[in-house]
């Protein structure tokens, strides 16, 4: 039984030192989408957000990847005018992971993302009379979308962002999904 389990053990440790992991950061342009943008008094009213966030890559397959992300979103928002005149921030702190398809190879050309991850989101609202705040966490999201790697440590990606909010209550944003395309420029460490 001993040298079964250490046979095991030691596959297991030879199975993840040949994984390949990386690291990197990304930066770009958020843009908001539907209601995020566009709902009267409740939205950013404001074409540009931007975000920042680092990933670490999981190498399974030379066209398989597993990243696990961390994200700052940032939307501000600009006056919708009218006798409270409601100007809207948003900021979301995403933790997910995404399943990446390399077409081609090992970060060399086309590739596709899908993922999900747990986002904690935060509302500002200032007005005439003065300043409102609003939080939910633990809301689900989904992405999906595709980039182009030039290099094994550079590529280019855009994807549509969506995370399910509470519209009501205490904390409601007056809408019931967050969504926005996200442009960004992903730099990886490493080989």
């Amino acid at each position: 039984m001993r040298r079964i389990l250490a046979a095991t053990l030691a596959l297991a440790g030879m199975s993840l030192a040949a994984q390949d992991i990386n690291g990197g950061v990304y930066t770009g342009l958020s843009l908001p989408v539907g209601d995020l943008k566009d709902k009267s008094d409740f939205g950013t009213n404001q074409f540009f957000g931007a975000h920042v966030g680092g990933h670490l890559d999981f190498t399974l397959t030379p066209r398989h990847e597993v990243r696990g992300h961390v994200t700052l979103q940032k939307f501000p928002g600009s006056g919708w005018g009218g006798p409270f005149d409601y100007k809207n921030d948003y900021t979301a702190l995403q933790i997910g992971a995404d399943w990446v398809y390399h077409f081609q190879g090992p970060r060399t050309g086309w590739y596709t993302v899908a993922g999900a991850s747990l986002n904690s989101v935060k509302a500002d609202a200032d007005f005439n009379g003065g300043s409102l705040s609003s939080s939910q966490s633990g809301k689900f999201g989904v992405r999906g979308g595709g980039g182009f790697a030039f290099t094994p440590t550079f590529s280019l990606e855009g994807t549509l962002n969506q995370i399910f909010v509470d519209k009501g209550g205490r904390d409601g944003f007056g809408f019931d999904t967050a969504t926005w395309a996200q442009v960004s420029a992903v730099f990886r460490f490493g080989r």
